[in-house]
């Protein structure tokens, strides 16, 4: 574990009492000792250096002081060299079937998106529409689980959040009202003057927010794409191989953080 996501409830307290797993899981696992220092971040992203003052069989209590973002504390494993800024990445990711969702959410987590929201399209082959809150809910509560896995052995400062409902793709971009570009991958040329991804993104601030759709295994329909054009999204065609769609959201994921983290090298 390079870091430690703190809990939801934690508002920045000096001192926080972990019980039951959490506990466990610092004591136990990661075997830390009394006065062992070790990185914590928020719910916002805010960075703490937690010191444990005293375990005890059920518990383990921490003191918490909020460091700046390149301060130097000890951790479990090496944090990451690079330190920021970080793309404002939004991942819209058609629903996939099996265990993919699982390992879309953890490994976006890893790269550095800011937000996932899952999207109801026409292709998808699992439909949510008819289930019930409680199997919704249990569905989201895994997914939270694995982002903040992902965030705590990735040690990533970006804090990856889920959005908690599907949203079906016709809803998309009211959702999203034109927070900034908003991107769709295609496995096929649209337009004959189709931007490439470095020309619709080299100008673009790296703060400003990036929305990125995926389709699902059976991809995006003649009429999705359409609308999703209608409504202001830019094709993007990646130029290799024909990717599955756990692949293609890592990809461009990949690809956009690359060329806005390394653009003043170019």
């Amino acid at each position: 574990m390079r870091q430690y996501i703190l809990p939801k409830t934690f508002k920045g307290e000096s001192s926080l009492v972990l019980k039951g797993k959490e506990s466990q899981y610092l004591s136990k696992v990661l075997r830390l000792k009394e006065g062992q220092h070790i990185l914590g971040r928020d719910q916002e992203g805010k960075a703490y250096q937690l010191t444990v003052d005293r375990i005890s069989n059920r518990e383990c209590t921490l003191s918490c002081q909020q460091v700046e973002e390149d301060a130097s504390v000890q951790t479990t494993d090496a944090l990451p060299s690079y330190t920021g800024p970080y793309p404002n990445l939004t991942l819209m990711q058609c629903l996939c079937k099996g265990k993919k969702e699982e390992q879309i959410v953890r490994q976006a987590t890893e790269i550095g998106t800011r937000e996932i929201v899952l999207i109801q399209s026409r292709y998808c082959v699992p439909d949510l529409s008819g289930k019930r809150e409680k199997a919704l809910d249990n569905r989201f509560q895994r997914l939270d689980r694995q982002v903040k896995e992902a965030l705590q052995q990735s040690g990533s400062p970006v804090p990856t959040e889920i959005v908690p409902k599907v949203i079906a793709l016709t809803e998309i971009p009211k959702w999203w009202n034109n927070r900034g570009p908003a991107l769709f991958f295609h496995q096929s040329k649209r337009q004959e003057t189709q931007k490439t991804l470095h020309e619709l993104i080299e100008e673009i601030p790296i703060e400003t927010p990036i929305a990125l759709l995926v389709g699902p295994e059976g991809g995006l329909s003649e009429e999705e794409c359409i609308f999703l054009e209608d409504a202001g999204f830019h094709p993007v065609l990646l130029r290799t191989n024909i990717l599955r769609s756990e692949t293609a959201g890592m990809y461009a994921l990949s690809a956009i953080q690359t060329i806005m983290t390394e653009k003043k090298n170019y």
